[in-house]
C-alpha cells in the first residue's frame, strides 16, 4: 500500500495536537496547528516563504450576505486577488470598476477574487449600501474582527494582493500607476501592476514585480486613549472646523465629513499625512509672494498637533471642550441672483475613465448691456464637480462648438475654444463667492452667453450632473470695466527630455492698471509659475509664485489690496516645465517637443491677471495694446508650428 507524504503528515499532525492538548490546553495546540500547516504549505507545495512573504494559514471571512468563504476553496483554484477597500476613499473607490472587470475576467482562470472592508468604525450596513451602490460583483468579507487585517497586513486602501492556495503572499501593492502619489493623478495608466501579476499566476509564472507601493487612503487603528495632552475636543475639533469643514461636510464636494471625533478617528492618519505633506488645505502660492485672501494654509504648530493627537491614541477628552459645531449659508451664499441660469439638461458621467471637462452654453436672453459684479456656482453634484470656470462669448462661437457635439455641452481640455470677452473668478469647492469691489463689474454683453466649464472627476459608478449659476448685477452707478489680461508666449516649445525647461512671457502695461487677482495656468509638463510686476523705477513687485504646479487645483487667488501697477510696468510670467520621462505626469511615453496647444498632449503657459483703469481712456489704451499682443502671438505660434518637424500620418 502506498501513503501519500500529504497523509504521513496529517497522521503526524494529530498526534502531535494530541500530545500537546495534554500539556497546554488551548491556544498552544491553535499555535502548533498553524505552524505544522506552514511547515506543510513550503514542504508540499513546493514554495518557500521568505521575509517579504510570509505564508498565510487558513484564510476565511464572511461576506456581506452572511455567507462563509474559505481562500482557495474552489476547484482548480490558481490562486486569490484580493483588495481592501474602503467605503469612503475617492483613490478607493475609483478603482472598483477597474477591480470589476479583473475579477470578472480572472475568474474564469482560476483566480478567486474578494474585496475586504477592515475598519474599526464602518459598519455592515454601510458596507452594503456601498457594494450595492458601487454594484460590486464579488463578494465583500466585512472584516469585524480584523483577522484578514493581521494576517495580511495591508496599510492603505485601496491595496490589492495576490495569494496562492498554499497562503504564500505572491504580490502586494498597488492596483495600478494612475496615481503617481496622493495628490497626483494621470489621464490613464500606463502599468498594471495587480493585473499582471494575476496574469503571472494564471500562467504558471513567477511574479515578475511581487511588491509595489500602495497608494491611496491610510488604514485607521481605533482610538485607545480617553485622555491626554492633546484632545479631539480641546485642540484638533477647532482645526477641522476652521480649515476643513468647508468642504468635509455632508452634500459637500470632500468624499467624506470632518465634523465629528467618529470623523476625525476614521481619517486620522490621512488627515495627518495630507497636511504634513502640504496637501489639504489645498493651498499652492508661496506664502510672502503676493498677498491673498482666504489664504487656507495650516501653520506649522497646527499641523504638529495631529501628529501628537494621534500618538496618545487619538483621545476624545473633555466634552465641554467641544466647540459648538460650525454654521454655514444654505442656498446661494450672496443672496438671491438677478439672473439664474442653469444647464438644459443632465450631463451623464460614466464610473471610470479619464477626467472629463465639459463646456456648457447658457444663453443670458439679456436686450441691453450690462455690468456683473459676481457669478456664484452650484453644483448639481457635488461629488463629481471639482472645479468650475466662466466665460463670456458674444460671438456664438461657443454655439456653434455645442451644436457638434450631440451629447450635452461640448468637451475641450482646456480652455472655451474662443476668445473670451471677459472672465470671472473661477469655482473651487469651498471657495466663498465674492462681489468685485464696489463701483466695479464685468461687462456682460446683450445677448451674449455665458460658458461654464466644469471639471469632472469620475467617482468609479456612474453618476449625472446639472449645474447652475447665479448671476448678480452691478449696481447702477457702477461706472469702471474690470477686463481681463492673459500674459503668455505662444511661442512655447519644450524640447523632449528637458526636466526644467524655463519659458517667459511678459507684457507691458500702456497705462496705469490695478491689478485684482491672479490665475497661474499650466498643463501637466508644468512645475512651477513665478509672476512679478517689473516697476518703471527699477523697483519690484511680487505677484504670485507656485512652486510645486498641480493642474487638479488651480485656482483664481484674490489679493487682499489690489496692486496698483503704473504705466510703463513689465508684468514678467516665468514657467518651468518637466518633459523628461521621470516626470510621472508626463502624458507622451516617450517624450516628445510639446507645443502650445489646448488638449492634453499639449501645454500651455499663461497667467490670467484680472485689471481696472482710473478711466475709459487708459482702459481703451490697454485693451488696444492687449489686441495687438494676442495678434503677435498667434504669429508666434504659427511660427512654432511650421518649424516643427513634420510627422508621418
Amino acid at each position: 500500500m502506498t501513503i501519500s507524504c500529504s497523509t504521513v503528515f496529517v497522521r503526524a499532525r494529530g498526534r502531535c495536537l494530541r500530545n500537546l492538548r495534554q500539556l497546554v490546553p488551548g491556544r498552544g495546540a491553535g499555535l502548533l496547528g498553524v505552524v505544522l500547516t506552514v511547515i506543510a504549505h513550503s514542504a508540499f507545495a513546493g514554495e518557500v516563504a521568505s521575509a517579504d512573504r510570509p505564508p498565510i494559514v487558513s484564510l476565511k471571512g464572511v461576506d456581506l450576505d452572511g455567507r462563509l468563504h474559505h481562500f482557495a476553496a474552489t476547484p482548480n483554484c490558481k490562486g486569490v486577488g484580493v483588495v481592501f477597500l474602503s467605503t469612503h476613499c475617492p483613490i478607493s473607490n475609483g478603482t472598483l470598476p477597474t477591480i470589476d472587470k479583473l475579477a470578472s475576467r480572472f475568474k474564469k482562470h482560476g483566480i478567486e477574487f474578494y474585496g475586504i472592508v477592515s475598519s474599526p468604525r464602518a459598519s455592515r450596513a454601510e458596507a452594503v449600501r456601498h457594494r450595492d451602490e458601487y454594484r460590486i460583483s464579488y463578494p465583500v468579507l466585512f472584516d469585524a474582527s480584523e483577522s484578514l487585517r493581521r494576517a495580511l497586513q495591508p496599510t492603505h486602501t485601496p491595496q490589492a494582493l495576490v495569494v496562492s492556495p498554499t497562503g504564500v503572499i505572491l504580490y502586494s501593492g498597488r492596483i495600478d500607476d494612475r496615481y503617481p502619489t496622493i495628490g497626483r493623478k494621470r489621464e490613464s495608466p500606463t502599468r498594471h501592476e495587480f493585473e499582471d501579476a494575476l496574469a503571472d499566476v494564471v500562467a504558471g509564472r513567477n511574479v515578475r514585480v511581487p511588491k509595489t507601493q500602495p497608494i491611496g487612503c491610510l488604514m485607521e487603528d481605533p482610538a485607545t486613549a480617553t485622555r491626554g495632552n492633546v484632545t479631539f475636543n480641546r485642540d484638533i475639533a477647532p482645526l477641522l472646523h476652521s480649515s476643513c469643514a468647508e468642504c468635509h461636510r455632508p452634500g459637500e464636494a470632500a468624499p467624506f465629513s470632518l465634523l465629528t471625533f467618529d470623523d476625525a478617528c476614521s481619517h486620522a492618519n490621512q488627515i495627518a499625512t495630507a497636511t504634513q505633506q502640504g496637501l489639504m488645505p489645498p493651498w499652492h502660492p508661496t506664502e510672502g509672494f503676493g498677498h491673498f485672501r482666504d489664504d487656507r494654509r495650516m501653520k506649522p504648530d497646527e499641523i504638529a498637533l495631529f501628529q501628537k493627537w494621534i500618538a496618545a491614541g487619538k483621545p476624545e477628552g473633555d466634552p465641554q471642550d467641544r466647540p459648538a459645531p460650525p454654521k454655514f449659508t444654505t442656498g446661494w451664499q450672496l443672496g438671491e441672483p438677478d439672473l439664474i441660469l442653469k444647464v438644459s439638461e443632465a450631463f451623464a458621467l460614466p464610473p471610470d475613465g479619464p477626467d472629463v471637462h465639459r463646456h456648457f452654453v447658457l444663453p443670458t436672453g439679456l436686450k441691453s448691456d450690462r455690468l456683473i459684479s459676481a457669478i456664484e456656482f452650484r453644483p448639481g453634484n457635488p461629488r463629481v464637480t471639482h472645479h468650475a470656470s466662466f466665460y463670456i462669448d458674444n460671438t456664438g462661437a461657443a454655439r456653434q462648438l455645442d451644436q457638434r457635439d450631440p451629447n450635452s455641452g461640448y468637451g475641450n481640455f482646456s480652455g472655451p475654444g474662443f476668445d473670451n470677452f471677459c472672465a470671472f473668478r473661477s469655482w473651487l469647492p469651498g471657495m466663498t463667492p465674492q462681489r468685485l469691489p464696489r463701483g466695479t463689474g464685468c461687462p456682460l454683453p446683450a445677448q451674449s452667453d455665458i460658458v461654464l466649464e466644469i471639471h469632472y472627476q469620475l467617482t468609479g459608478k456612474e453618476e449625472s450632473d446639472q449645474s447652475s449659476i447665479g448671476v448678480f448685477f452691478a449696481e447702477s452707478s457702477a461706472k469702471q470695466w474690470v477686463m481681463e489680461l492673459q500674459v503668455m508666449n505662444k511661442g512655447l516649445s519644450i524640447p523632449a527630455g528637458n526636466e526644467r525647461y524655463l519659458h517667459r512671457a511678459s507684457f507691458v502695461l500702456p497705462a496705469a492698471a490695478t491689478i485684482l487677482d491672479a490665475a497661474p495656468h499650466l498643463h501637466m509638463l508644468g512645475k512651477e509659475m513665478k509672476a512679478v510686476a517689473k516697476l518703471p523705477n527699477g523697483g519690484e513687485k511680487p505677484l504670485i509664485w507656485i512652486k510645486d504646479w498641480d493642474f487638479n487645483w488651480q485656482g483664481q487667488y484674490v489679493y487682499v489690496d489690489s496692486l496698483r501697477l503704473p504705466k510703463g510696468t513689465v508684468i514678467e510670467v516665468d514657467s518651468w516645465f518637466d518633459n523628461s520621462a521621470g516626470n510621472p505626469l508626463n502624458p507622451n511615453s516617450p517624450p516628445r517637443d510639446v507645443r502650445w496647444g489646448e488638449q492634453t498632449r499639449d501645454e500651455m503657459a499663461v497667467c490670467h491677471f484680472r485689471y481696472v483703469c482710473d478711466s475709459m481712456p487708459e482702459l481703451a489704451k490697454v485693451n488696444n495694446a492687449y489686441r495687438t499682443y494676442l495678434a503677435d502671438q498667434q504669429q508666434r505660434y504659427r511660427r512654432v508650428v511650421e518649424a516643427a518637424p513634420r510627422v508621418k500620418p
